[in-house]
């Protein structure tokens, strides 16, 4: 048994490492490479009214408007100004949260409209969608409100590099001298990230191969019983704890079959996804967000965004309730 779950678990890890550090490594050496070559300036008609707006720097605000089409490269992006002091540890995690909502839009056309719609139906499907997308606005209206308070404008004027973040123009290199310094520049932060990342996978495959986060599920059955609700709700929320596309493909099954009403079904879904938050967040959350940033700092990330969800879902769990 002991062989077998070491053999799972260093397998995932490995596929899980593989498919994610070349978009990591992109992500950096594009940063970078539009320092080091003074392009960053070239998007500053989209980023400056952002970094204006939110208070953060001209990276950060580039970062939120990446993570519109990939999530992973753009935290990548922060992990360069981070390292070279242009931003601040601070700066990371409201950027983090800022980008929630442009983070559900990089879904909208690749999961929520051709997979979650069609399956719950169109008013069902739609009503899920919107409260998904809800929630990350709100998060990403949090974080702006957060930004404003944590990164005053005496903390940027006190340190010059996070209030100007663009090189100044002696430092701006040619193309060679640009892709060199780059690369170097990617090589030595994937050294740091690449084992980081593997080891957390492997850790973390290992606790869910020994069932550590199982419990989740058992406490579901007591708690829609008490809170009135249709026995069909914990068969959904707990399907869900254990893989959220098997959740949603129970959840329209009922819902067609007349089993579940629409606001059980939306319930369902956010209960399973707060009951299953914590394993997510170590499951897939954790291990990027460590390796990106390191222990301490990747911890604040995921445990704060984690926190925020948590919270909006059983509001809105509430609200359903009251309907």
């Amino acid at each position: 048994m002991v062989i077998e779950i070491t053999y799972t678990s260093l397998i995932y890890a490995a596929n899980y490492t593989a498919k994610i550090v070349p978009i990591i490594a992109i992500g950096i050496f594009v940063t970078s490479f539009a320092v080091n070559t003074g392009l960053m300036k070239k998007f500053d008609w989209l980023i400056n009214p952002l970094s204006t707006k939110a208070n953060i720097s001209t990276i950060s605000a580039l970062s939120v408007v990446t993570c519109t089409f990939s999530t992973t490269t753009g935290y990548s992006m922060l992990v360069d100004g981070l390292n070279e002091k242009i931003i601040s540890e601070r700066e990371v995690i409201v950027t983090t949260v800022i980008s929630s909502f442009p983070s559900i839009l990089s879904h909208l056309f690749t999961f929520f409209i051709p997979v979650v719609i069609p399956i719950l139906g169109f008013t069902t499907g739609t009503i899920y969608v919107c409260l998904v997308g809800l929630a990350a606005f709100l998060k990403s209206c949090i974080g702006v409100i957060l930004a404003r308070f944590w990164l005053k404008s005496t903390y940027f004027s006190s340190n010059p590099q996070l209030s100007s973040p663009d090189p100044p123009d002696a430092s701006v290199l040619n193309g060679e001298g640009a892709l060199n310094k780059s690369a170097n520049s990617t090589y030595r932060m994937l050294k740091r990230i690449v084992p980081t990342m593997f080891v957390t996978l492997f850790l973390v495959s290992v606790s869910f191969e020994l069932n550590f986060f199982e419990s989740f599920s058992a406490i579901l059955d007591p708690v829609t019983k008490i809170l009135g609700l249709e026995s069909e709700v914990a068969l959904i929320s707990a399907t869900e704890v254990v893989n959220s596309y098997a959740g949603i493909i129970l959840a329209g099954g009922l819902l067609s079959e007349g089993l579940i009403s629409t606001n059980g079904v939306l319930i369902a879904l956010l209960l399973g996804t707060v009951v299953s938050l914590s394993a997510r967040s170590v499951k897939h959350s954790l291990p990027l967000h460590v390796s990106l940033f390191g222990p301490k700092l990747g911890g604040k990330t995921v445990a704060i965004n984690a926190a925020m969800t948590f919270a909006i879902d059983v509001l809105f769990i509430v609200v359903l309730l009251m309907m």
